[in-house]
């Protein structure tokens, strides 16, 4: 599990740049919602109209490699839908998430 990412996600929230929870995210919607992220363990229907929501303002998205329950203990809040607000941060968080994918991969072949 890629520590640095859930960090860098609690250095977010202690911030005030990101929201947690599916209405506070959709009314960031177009205003200041930079990257759109979700739990694996989100259920498809609302990951379903949560993308739809957001498919008019081309706002990238990511699917964590936490579930809700351990987002909630590295958040003190368990959420689902959550949404980073600061572009460098958002940034950040996209470079880490793709660093774990390849890692687990590399650790699948070998």
């Amino acid at each position: 599990m890629n520590h640095k990412l859930l960090g860098l996600l609690g250095i977010c929230r202690k911030a005030g740049k990101l929201r947690l929870g599916f209405d506070p995210v959709a009314e960031g919607l177009g205003k200041d919602v930079r990257l759109l992220l979700f739990s694996n363990d989100v259920s498809p229907k609302t990951k379903e109209r949560m993308l739809h929501k957001a498919s008019s303002f081309s706002t990238a998205s990511l699917t964590l490699p936490y579930s809700a329950d351990e987002l909630f203990a590295g958040l003190g809040k368990r959420v689902a839908v959550l949404a980073v607000t600061d572009r460098g941060l958002a940034d950040r968080i996209a470079q880490l998430h793709t660093t774990a994918t390849e890692n687990r991969e590399e650790d699948l072949t070998l």
